[in-house]
């Protein structure tokens, strides 16, 4: 069997660089990062805990058909990872540039795939929660994975237009096609967005900064190293078809974390600079949604316990400020 090539757009970002490593640890695939921007510094910084000698890291928008469609045939590409997109922030404010990132070019890596006329064995596309509405639009109890889309802004519309035509793709070739559906991520690699909050009170806590997360309402949280094992699951292993899935999380309020993060913190000897408090803001995101499909389907993928994984973004938060990464 050929070794595989897989290529994964916005493998700088955190889903993007937490499936990068957890492809790079267990599996033999070349993998092939595009990005708008590429410098080897960046590179070094986001994957300096992990063996490169199979990584390749090339320049290439989404928004550049012919780019893509280059570089799936220069590295004879087997499974497509499609993760680029501008965030809901973004989106609000440059809506024409996040249409043409996070919906025309979905339709332009789908475009050059079909040209490329590779034979492609899966492609995995990064949709969001964000399709769903706000959480009282929904019963009360556990949120159906098939409940209703009723998407709130334009990124979420745009992520639930792409999932239509990635089944398209699907219908068009007889490639194997996901969406998957991740919610409020996490951890190491996330820094943008209302909902980071939480990542950024420990990134602060590891300075020894007071920093106070805004909201206090329920969300349904993903450790951003299970996400990517998660992707990495749905690219590799057997699946046939289209489907789309929501990702195995946590419910938690904010009270929770950060009761959660001051034993952890304790436990590592941070009790004296603890500082992180939580305001009385109301998200209305969505929450409760059901995941069991999703594990049921890739009955592998890790879904860790709170109390490690903040323990696990600490360490990795308390590494970086020794180098320098984290400035306030």
């Amino acid at each position: 069997m050929n070794r595989q090539s897989i290529l994964v757009t916005g493998g700088y970002g955190c889903i993007g660089a937490e499936t990068v490593k957890w492809l790079l640890r267990n599996s033999d695939a070349v993998v092939v990062i595009c990005s708008r921007s590429v410098s080897r510094e960046r590179t070094q910084r986001v994957f300096h805990d992990i063996d490169c000698e199979r990584l390749a890291v090339i320049r290439a928008d989404v928004t550049d058909q012919n780019a893509l469609q280059e570089v799936l045939t220069r590295y004879q590409v087997t499974r497509v990872v499609h993760l680029a997109a501008l965030q809901t922030p973004d989106c609000n404010l440059h809506r024409n540039l996040g249409l043409q990132i996070n919906l025309a070019g979905t339709q332009n890596l789908i475009e050059a795939m079909k040209a490329s006329q590779l034979e492609l064995e899966r492609f995995v596309f990064a949709s969001s929660v964000a399709v769903y509405g706000p959480r009282q639009a929904y019963p009360a109890g556990q949120v159906p994975m098939r409940a209703e889309p009723s998407p709130v802004n334009v990124y979420g519309a745009w992520k639930l237009a792409g999932e239509q035509i990635s089944r398209f793709f699907c219908d068009d070739t007889g490639v194997p096609t996901l969406s998957l559906r991740p919610g409020v991520l996490y951890g190491p690699g996330r820094d943008a967005g209302l909902t980071a909050s939480p990542t950024t009170a420990m990134k602060h806590l590891v300075l020894g900064l007071p920093y106070e997360i805004p909201f206090r309402s329920r969300q349904d949280y993903l450790f951003a190293p299970d996400v990517g094992g998660a992707v990495g699951n749905a690219v590799l292993e057997s699946f046939d078809g289209y489907g789309y899935f929501t990702l195995p999380s946590l419910t938690l309020t904010t009270e929770q974390i950060v009761k959660t993060l001051r034993l952890v913190s304790s436990d590592m000897g941070l009790a004296k600079q603890f500082r992180i408090t939580f305001g009385s803001q109301d998200v209305p995101f969505i929450c409760d949604l059901e995941y069991e499909p999703f594990t049921i389907a890739f009955p592998d993928v890790p879904h860790t316990p709170l109390d490690r994984a903040l323990r696990t973004s600490l360490e990795v938060f308390l590494e970086h400020a020794r180098r320098g990464w984290i400035v306030q």
